[in-house]
């Protein structure tokens, strides 16, 4: 049996987000093994998950309970939700109030995170979910986060970060977002974890092309990142052995490429909205490999193909990978097909392929994979522009130079922004010239003697 893995929860989104996820994952895990991956046993046989809720107003925390699955019911722990002071009013949107808030309720909040640890024999990741825009998940998360490593320098975290989409809801959410994925990526390359970007703009038009949801809501939004995620964080076998989070993010995370995208099939949760291969192991990794290769992709159904009058997406290049097959037959899963259409850059970590004998809820085949790609770059770009184009004009500084982060502070986040933008640039190999272009160049004449 692997280790467990403690779940926090800062902030509106990340509280409503844990929350569908917790949800998903107490419906897929049918063997109770995989439940107490996540989940502990309660006093009257329900099952109390391995969370902790911080935020700064009390009203998201209060409203957020548990959940029933086919029968099988699950809680927060009662003496697991803390409250910060920030005013009780939240963070304004500021990633530097909330950073600064009050650091005796972040103390608190590491202290309790610690005892949910000590019920457990061993923990080898922490799952946090927290939203790169607003002011407390991103400001107070990273608070958090630099509390708790200072006394678990071990504990490889994987930090679930949601990103609205280009239109934005938060004036300042691009400072917000550079500073967060700046201070997050230097906590996951300390502690060997990753990040996790869940783009909105991305959920949305699932709910619209997949799923056929015209006008979606929060709720269905974290659904979907909750398809995404909860195959790829269950325990899976590999070489024999039970694994968990932690071996997943010591495989995929190397060096300076921290960011993971998940991706999973079938989409789907009712079989008649799929083709009839798509039930099989090689229309469920084909589907897979179709959407992983390649950099922006629209988000089709299985029976659609994309336009004609589009060009090509630009290819994906993958530097590390894990593959989860899960279904009575997983042993079975082509591997073949992901050697074929994965790119992967000579001297990276690859894939690696694990399995469970355990299917999904929804589908009696499924395939998921947590790939640390270049795919992200189009979300990076996006926060990197936006956050260059305010900063040049010094537009809302004042407002964070009031709790302390200057504008020098924020040029420090951009540079290093970029700097990963580059590193993930550098995944793609430099084209070498064709032999014909090399046959027709003419060496320049000798100098005189």
């Amino acid at each position: 049996m692997p280790a467990s893995c403690v779940t926090v929860q800062i902030g509106q989104c990340g509280t409503q987000l844990g929350a569908c996820v917790l949800d998903r994952l107490n419906a897929e895990a049918r063997h109770e093994a995989d439940a107490q991956y996540f989940f502990r046993q309660g006093k009257a046989g329900e099952r109390v998950a391995r969370a902790v809720l911080v935020d700064t107003e009390p009203r998201v925390v209060g409203e957020v309970e548990g959940g029933d699955r086919d029968g099988c019911r699950w809680v927060y722990g009662k003496a697991n939700r803390v409250l910060c002071d920030a005013g009780l009013r939240g963070c304004a949107n500021n990633w530097a109030k909330g950073f600064s808030s009050e650091k005796e309720g972040v103390n608190r909040a590491a202290d309790v995170v610690r005892r949910e640890m000590e019920r457990s024999d061993r923990v080898d990741a922490l799952l946090s979910f927290a939203a790169g825009a607003g002011g407390t998940g991103s400001g107070l998360g990273c608070a958090f986060h630099s509390c708790f490593a200072d006394d678990n320098p071990k504990i490889r975290p994987l930090h679930c970060v949601v990103l609205p989409d280009r239109q934005g809801d938060v004036a300042v959410g691009s400072y917000n977002a550079t500073l967060t994925l700046n201070h997050l990526s230097k906590d996951a390359k300390r502690r060997g974890g990753g990040l996790c970007l869940l783009s909105n703009e991305l959920s949305k038009q699932m709910c619209v092309n997949v799923f056929r949801l015209e006008r979606p809501t929060f709720d269905m939004l974290n659904d979907v990142f909750a398809t995404l995620l909860a195959g790829n964080l269950l325990p899976y076998n590999l070489d024999g052995q039970r694994k968990g989070l932690g071996h997943t993010l010591s495989h995929c995370c190397a060096g300076r490429l921290r960011y993971l995208t998940p991706y999973a099939a079938p989409l789907y949760e009712k079989a008649s909205n799929a083709a009839f291969d798509q039930n099989l192991w090689p229309g469920v990794c084909g589907e897979l490999c179709r959407r992983a290769k390649l950099l922006a992709e629209p988000i089709l159904r299985a029976d659609e193909k994309p336009p004609v009058d589009r060009p090509p997406p630009a290819r994906a290049w993958v530097c590390a990978g894990l593959v989860v097959g899960r279904g009575a037959d997983a042993t079975q899963m082509e591997e073949s097909r992901f050697a074929r259409d994965v790119k992967v850059p000579n001297g990276a970590p690859g894939l690696k392929f694990g399995a469970s004998p355990h299917p999904c809820r929804t589908a009696p085949r499924s395939c998921h994979f947590l790939a640390n790609s270049s795919s992200v770059l189009p979300i990076l770009r996006h926060v990197e522009s936006r956050c260059s184009a305010m900063l040049e004009y010094r537009a809302y500084v004042h407002h964070y130079e009031r709790y302390g982060t200057t504008a020098e502070d924020l040029e420090a986040a951009l540079s290093s922004l970029r700097a990963q933008i580059s590193d993930y640039d550098g995944l793609a190999p430099v084209p070498e010239p064709p032999a014909a272009a090399m046959a027709s160049l003419t060496l320049p004449p000798p100098p005189p003697r």
